[in-house]
């Protein structure tokens, strides 16, 4: 397998546990109930939800971990604009698994980050 093909499953692994691990903390932050900084935390560190703190944390260092070596294959100049194409990752795991609502306006607004993303992206 080439160096850029390696690269690449290191950069959509990196995206996928960086994205998991937002959706997880916002499903914990939601169940905390607090409003002020110190209560989500300490809500964060109760008993039922220290696992999945922890999760989401290890998924928050694994993403990042897999962000570097991705880097180590591929230029940064490509894998920036790609690694930003995860906001389709973010909605998709927001209405599955969140259940939140996506607008139209919220897609289109989705759909012209995927295009900028695209056009700012090297040709080659």
């Amino acid at each position: 397998m080439s160096k850029f093909a390696v690269g690449n499953l290191f950069l959509f692994a990196s995206m996928f546990c960086t994205t998991a691990s937002h959706v997880l903390i916002k499903r914990l932050v939601d169940e905390s109930g607090g409003e002020a900084p110190f209560e989500m935390l300490t809500g964060l560190l109760a008993a039922d939800k220290i696992v999945r703190t922890f999760a989401a944390g290890g998924l928050l260092i694994a993403g990042f971990t897999l962000w570097i070596v991705c880097l180590s294959r591929l230029s940064l100049s490509y894998a920036y604009p790609v690694a930003s194409t995860s906001v389709l990752l973010v909605a998709g795991f927001s209405i599955v698994i969140l259940g939140e609502t996506i607008t139209p306006k919220m897609w289109a607004g989705t759909a012209l980050i995927v295009i900028g993303v695209v056009l700012l992206s090297p040709s080659s």
